[in-house]
């Protein structure tokens, strides 16, 4: 008998992965560590797993959420702070340690080993300190969620009824890829791919300015993409609700065009179609059923 821990099990990514793994091994062999037992989604506490507190900020309850088990599922903490994001990685991955955990799969992001994207530099740090841990490791790098549009899409409100959808530095091709295909692969990887790193992509790339045209045909209505300096989209956004109103959000957000610029999420790998065996789901039937249904996304997301 394995027991797996599944960490980030309420998230978007960790509540698929955990959808799929319950039908791959029996729910007994399945611990869900949550900062806060009390919000496990209704899916969780009907499962049958043992639901456990642990909390990326509290290494004592890492330890007890981690007991006896021999395979975690490290889901990264959401947050584009990178200090923050690192020391709660490596709280899991020093806990694990201890833990006597046998393989841990880290889920990172589809960005280069050489980024210039904030949002991926944790990430990057995170990889350095598994690879040096001693554990088992298989690191992840999960394709940009089709769910996410938006916030690449400069924040994109249709509610909001502007036409001119602003973002800084250049587009580029990414490689969008929805969270259930990715969760349901990373639930299927778990049984092997030791000590490597490897991208769970789309079978497509799409840039920011064919979403302008899809959702054009979708909405009736010309959104244009406004390729602009850093200047105007920090201008066109502060003071917005959230995160994504503030000026070092935006700035550090930003840094994402560049990295399209480069063509880092320019890249197709074949890895998630063959573990699934059939057709991704298309971006287009993502962005159909998220117009108007968005907002939560930012939310998740920018902060």
């Amino acid at each position: 008998m394995v027991k797996y821990v599944v960490t980030g099990a309420t998230g978007g990514l960790g509540s698929q992965v955990f959808k799929y793994l319950v039908e791959l091994v029996p729910s007994s062999d399945i611990v869900v560590s949550l900062y806060n037992p009390a919000g496990a989604t209704e899916e969780i506490k009907r499962s049958g797993a043992e639901i456990r507190r642990g909390d990326y900020g509290d290494p004592a309850s890492l330890d007890q959420a981690f007991a006896g088990a021999e395979k975690l599922l490290l889901i990264s903490y959401p947050s584009i702070a990178h200090e923050l994001r690192v020391r709660h990685h490596k709280n899991a991955i020093d806990a694990a340690k201890r833990a006597g955990i046998k393989h841990l799969y880290y889920t990172s992001l589809a960005f280069a080993s050489d980024s210039v994207a904030e949002v991926m530099l944790a990430h990057l740090d995170t990889e350095k300190y598994l690879k040096a841990s001693g554990l088992t490791y298989t690191i992840l790098r999960e394709g940009i969620y089709s769910e996410s549009y938006p916030l690449y899409f400069g924040f994109y409100d249709p509610a909001e009824g502007k036409d001119e959808v602003i973002v800084p530095h250049a587009d580029g091709p990414i490689a969008w890829v929805g969270r259930e295909d990715l969760g349901e692969g990373t639930a299927k990887i778990m049984g092997g791919f030791e000590n490597e790193t490897r991208l769970l992509s789309g079978s497509r790339t799409i840039t920011l300015k064919e979403i302008a045209n899809k959702i054009s045909s979708l909405l009736g209505r010309d959104i244009r993409l406004i390729v602009a300096t850093e200047g105007d989209y920090v201008k066109a956004n502060v003071g917005k609700h959230g995160a994504r109103g503030e000026e070092e959000f935006l700035r550090k957000w930003a840094t994402t065009y560049k990295a399209l610029e480069r063509g880092e999420l320019d890249v197709v790998d074949p890895l998630l179609q063959q573990i699934l065996g059939r057709e991704l789901r298309p971006f287009e039937d993502t962005l159909k059923a998220m117009l108007g249904l968005h907002g939560s996304v930012m939310e998740q997301y920018a902060k």
